[in-house]
């Protein structure tokens, strides 16, 4: 793939040539040349076909977001030189939060213990809900942890005392701008 941003040959040109190149200009002005794809003779796979599926939720995601004037500018914000802010928005509704980790070393069972949940996301976290059950899946606690300062940690504060602290299973489930969740347990 090769890259002009002031050719006189190419200047002003986009498209396809000769049913064999495309040339295409981005926002910044430079204009990329590539092979001309064609379609594919081989059936996509079940995994492929996943894929496009998300894309197409993505898709649909983002003509919505920006129709909103301040999500819009969130996106546009986040944007780099060759992109707007429909891309930004496919991009998050594609790619779920992560939850990197859950520390429980605060957390002894008692009223007023805490975990540290980290979330990341490639736009941003909006919410992470934490749940707190018992080895026999009872319920113990569950509600919203409190983003940080450093705006990667997330605090929960336990309100409930859990007496039987062994094999008691702790989740935290992350949610981004378009309501992507990936949760993550941790048994202690």
């Amino acid at each position: 793939m090769a890259k002009s941003t002031d050719n006189i040959v190419l200047k002003g040109a986009s498209g396809t040539i000769a049913d064999m190149l495309t040339l295409t200009k981005k926002r910044s002005g430079a204009i990329i040349l590539g092979k001309k794809r064609g379609a594919s003779s081989v059936p996509p796979s079940e995994e492929q076909l996943g894929i496009q599926r998300r894309f197409k939720r993505a898709m649909q995601y983002a003509k919505a977001a920006i129709l909103d004037p301040v999500v819009k500018a969130a996106y546009q914000a986040f944007a780099g030189p060759d992109q707007s802010a429909y891309n930004m928005a496919v991009k998050d509704a594609f790619k779920p939060p992560v939850v990197e980790s859950i520390t429980t070393k605060n957390y002894q069972g008692a009223v007023g213990d805490t975990l540290l949940i980290r979330a990341l996301d490639d736009f941003k976290v909006t919410a992470v809900n934490v749940s707190i059950r018992t080895a026999a899946g009872a319920i113990v606690e569950q509600g919203n942890a409190v983003l940080q300062s450093n705006a990667l940690d997330w605090l929960y504060t336990a309100t409930v005392a859990n007496a039987a602290l062994a094999g008691t299973v702790i989740t935290a489930i992350a949610v981004d701008t378009p309501g992507n969740e990936t949760p993550k347990e941790v048994v202690l």
